[in-house]
């Protein structure tokens, strides 16, 4: 009786140790999820020449598993920063990615084509 007792609390205090340590461990990951308003904004951002650098390589570095349409304009502005990334321009202490024309004439397409999609939903 004495080992099922003990087996108990010894299972119970190790069931307690790991849900600890998860909701530890999970508030510490950092979250980053991007609607499709967002996704406007970042597209309106790139055209206008005031994207800073760490949000163009966040958005394009995340996968997205909740919005597949999301995760398609994710890879074809990838394709952008592959092909039509010219270069980095520094204002005021920030960083912000400057794209070439062909780039900004597909972004400003993406941007036309995702205001659509949100206006519409709306």
């Amino acid at each position: 009786m004495a080992q099922i007792i003990l087996a108990v609390i010894i299972s119970f205090v190790l069931f307690v140790s790991i849900l600890v340590f998860f909701i530890k461990y999970k508030q510490r990951m950092p979250y980053y999820q991007i609607d499709r308003l967002g996704c406007v904004r970042l597209l309106e951002q790139a055209v206008a020449g005031d994207l800073l650098e760490r949000d163009w390589h966040v958005f394009i570095g995340m996968t997205v598993r909740y919005d597949t349409e999301i995760e398609m304009l994710r890879y074809t502005c990838i394709e952008v920063d592959d092909e039509h990334v010219i270069n980095t321009v520094m204002k005021s202490g920030q960083s912000y990615v400057v794209f070439s024309k062909k780039g900004l004439t597909i972004l400003q397409d993406l941007l036309e084509d995702w205001r659509h999609r949100v206006d519409y939903l709306a």
